[in-house]
């Protein structure tokens, strides 16, 4: 079996400098004159656009950053054959020095990237004051930033789980934990079915389902019509009203994404403003107010996804889309994960597709053993409220199955021997 390649950001002088070129010499549409309360409504105001231009051309320094997200990841590839199709993954690998520490597969969604791991890595894997630790794997899904992406067309997120799954055996863990926000939370839910002896913990920041069946399970679907009718709608008004809103007013890119993700990206890779206004746009919302987004934070965002140049991070609506996918995927919406993997969600208020405590015991996991709803907090939960994800995470750990958790605890400590 091949070996892990370290591996660093090398970006090519001639792709930076088209992409800075492009930059600087950027076109902005005029934009209407729209009340404050609806500045977003036909998306990145001009003004916030035009500063971001601004920065870029003048103050952004990609080699700085490239050069900081060397020196504190560690980052590797490792191919992974899939359905005989070889998959060039990028993934970040840090060991903790703990003995007892646990295996965790961290795994990101769109329109986010393995950075969100960063703000969270240090303490998840060597402890400054005590507390569980974690050898952390972060791989960029298949098709996103660095790793490569499948040329087949019905390779959807049980596929992603299957190279997830594949990615932590091949570094030697044959139990770990899973946790995911977005896309990743689908994802790790999906390994959890799949590999319930492997796979024995899972832990999520998003948690959405399709609703109970009413034939199958009639009381809980009854609780979720009653639920529902009472829920306020608004947009902040609550899980509902936060779903619906989304759905109503924020949906579009899925539209697109989910039908054409190759004319899309023909304009995206081209249009390094282009593709910052279309990530900028999604993140705006997902937030909570006391988080701001830097100019630097964002732009490297955009950069990640211009550097490959690929439609990967766009097929991913489409694969979820198709029919002959969605057919393999229902069962994960609609059928509880196994009842020996343990469950446990962080739910955070602007965030906008979490469902509550009982729809989720009805169609997510039986053995839900951790639970928290929080104040304050969006989608990007890593990035906004880094010390809440990991104590969260530390206090699902502790309430692990004792035997799974001794599990998990022997299979980190394997590969010291």
């Amino acid at each position: 079996m091949a070996e892990p390649t370290p591996f660093k950001i090398s970006v090519s002088d001639d792709l930076l400098s088209f992409i800075n070129q492009r930059v600087r010499t950027a076109r902005l549409p005029p934009g209407i004159d729209l009340p404050s309360s609806s500045a977003w409504s036909y998306g990145v105001p001009v003004p916030i656009m035009s500063q971001l231009q601004e920065y870029w051309s003048k103050k952004y320094d990609w080699r700085a950053v490239e050069a900081r997200i060397n020196a504190h990841l560690k980052m590797f590839t490792l191919p992974i054959n899939h359905d005989g199709e070889d998959l060039t993954i990028h993934f970040v690998h840090h060991r903790s020095s703990r003995e007892g520490a646990i295996p965790l597969l961290f795994q990101h969604g769109w329109p986010g990237n393995f950075l969100e791991v960063e703000r969270i890595i240090d303490e998840l894997v060597e402890p400054k004051e005590g507390g569980q630790a974690y050898h952390v794997v972060a791989p960029s899904l298949p098709g996103f930033v660095f790793s490569e992406m499948s040329m087949r067309e019905d390779f959807g997120l049980s596929d992603m789980a299957h190279v997830d799954h594949k990615l932590m055996i091949a570094l030697g863990y044959e139990t770990y934990m899973g946790q995911g926000g977005d896309w990743g939370s689908i994802v790790v839910r999906i390994i959890g079915s799949l590999y319930p002896e492997n796979c024995v913990a899972v832990h999520v920041n998003m948690a959405t389902a399709a609703p109970p069946s009413w034939w199958k399970q009639p009381l809980s679907f009854a609780r979720f019509i009653l639920w529902a009718i009472w829920q306020d709608k608004s947009k902040d008004g609550g899980l509902l009203g936060r779903m619906m809103w989304w759905q109503k007013e924020e949906s579009g890119y899925l539209e697109i994404q989910g039908t054409k993700p190759q004319t899309l990206s023909y304009a995206l890779v081209d249009s390094p403003i282009g593709m910052l206004a279309w990530i900028r746009d999604k993140v705006e919302h997902l937030v909570d107010d006391d988080f701001v987004w830097e100019e630097e934070e964002i732009i490297t965002w955009a950069m990640l996804y211009l550097i490959p140049g690929t439609a990967g991070h766009a097929s991913i609506y489409k694969n979820a889309k198709a029919p002959n996918l969605m057919a393999k995927l229902t069962p994960y919406f609609t059928t509880p994960l196994p009842k020996n993997v343990d469950f446990g969600a962080s739910i955070f208020p602007k965030d906008v597709l979490n469902i509550p405590h009982f729809w989720a015991l009805s169609t997510i996991s039986p053995n839900i053993i951790f639970w928290r709803t929080h104040t304050l907090g969006g989608h990007f939960a890593s990035v906004e409220k880094p010390a809440e994800l990991i104590r969260d995470i530390r206090d699902f750990t502790e309430l692990v199955d004792s035997g799974r958790g001794a599990r998990l605890r022997r299979a980190g400590d394997l590969l010291r021997l």
